[in-house]
């Protein structure tokens, strides 16, 4: 789920040149140039090209909700496993 957009803006506290973690603003970022290790120029982009690390938290959400909804129906089919029975097929058991 980690998809890669280009922003125009960003936050940062690596770019900080006292490196003590105090946010550096990026903004209207037009171009960015990546270069190999010879200083050849690859690629010119049209903004800066975000990795898709900024939805780590929507996507921990989701991971909270369908762990949820796991956790109720395994209770379900263990109170009961006779009408929840298609939680079983996704329950582990021992041989």
């Amino acid at each position: 789920m980690q998809k890669d957009e280009y922003v125009e803006k960003i936050n940062t506290v690596t770019l900080d040149p006292k490196q003590a973690n105090n946010v550096v603003k990026l903004k209207d970022i037009e171009t960015t140039k990546l270069y190999d290790s010879n200083k050849n120029e690859l690629v010119e982009l049209n903004g800066y090209l975000d990795i898709g690390l900024h939805d780590t938290m929507k996507d921990l959400i989701v991971n909270f909700i369908g762990a949820i909804v796991y956790s109720i129906f395994g209770y379900l089919y263990l109170c009961n496993s006779k009408k929840f029975k298609l939680a079983g097929r996704f329950i582990t058991k021992r041989a």
